[in-house]
């Protein structure tokens, strides 16, 4: 953790560490695509972010965290988010999936039923 974020509110610190967890999504397929950008550029204008978080997150990612958002709403939303930035490219990838059950269970959902609600979250976009 940097110095500074021992200064900053938790909510902060949780969109961080979101946006470290997308990017985490974006790179596990091994190619960054434009649509994974604008939609992670989407995000962080809805999360409040920077560019300098994002260059954050590229070049120093051991430097976050992982906070999880106290609210089980904003936890639901920020898992839409991989999946949305997963599926934006038309194909989901089994290193992005795998990345997306991570971090569901490191928010706090079991892994029993991960696979099913991201399946689901699939099932809603493409309808």
């Amino acid at each position: 953790m940097a110095l500074l974020d021992f200064f900053r509110s938790r909510e902060y610190l949780a969109k961080l560490s979101h946006l470290k967890s997308l990017l985490a999504v974006v790179m596990a397929d091994g190619k960054i695509e434009d649509a994974e950008m604008a939609s992670l550029a989407i995000i962080m204008n809805r999360e409040g972010l920077s560019n300098s978080d994002l260059e954050r997150c590229m070049k120093r990612p051991d430097s976050i965290e992982f906070v999880a958002p106290s609210s089980e709403n904003i936890r639901l939303n920020y898992i839409r988010d991989m999946v949305r930035v997963m599926a934006i490219d038309g194909n989901i990838d089994k290193n992005e999936l795998l990345v997306c059950k991570l971090v569901a269970h490191q928010l706090g959902y079991r892994h029993e039923i991960t696979e099913a609600m991201i399946l689901e979250m699939i099932a809603e976009l493409k309808q």
